[in-house]
């Protein structure tokens, strides 16, 4: 698999993400990981900024506290 260096709308994909990021096909998704930030779109995994909170990667973990 190549990995991907843009969103469909364009926009780069940070180079840090892992190949296995992808777009989120259920309810599991960066928006609700537990190593997400909402407010600032950062991946706590990756330590990566600009991420969107309708993909996922294989790391993705419960949130157990409402943000």
């Amino acid at each position: 698999m190549t990995k991907r260096i843009m969103y469909p709308d364009g926009l780069i994909i940070p180079g840090n993400l892992p190949e296995d990021f992808r777009p989120a096909s259920s309810k599991e998704a960066c928006g609700n990981c537990g190593m997400y930030s909402n407010r600032r779109n950062y991946c706590g995994v990756y330590n990566t900024p600009n991420v969107r909170d309708n993909w996922i990667c294989n790391k993705w973990r419960q949130r157990f506290f409402k943000r």
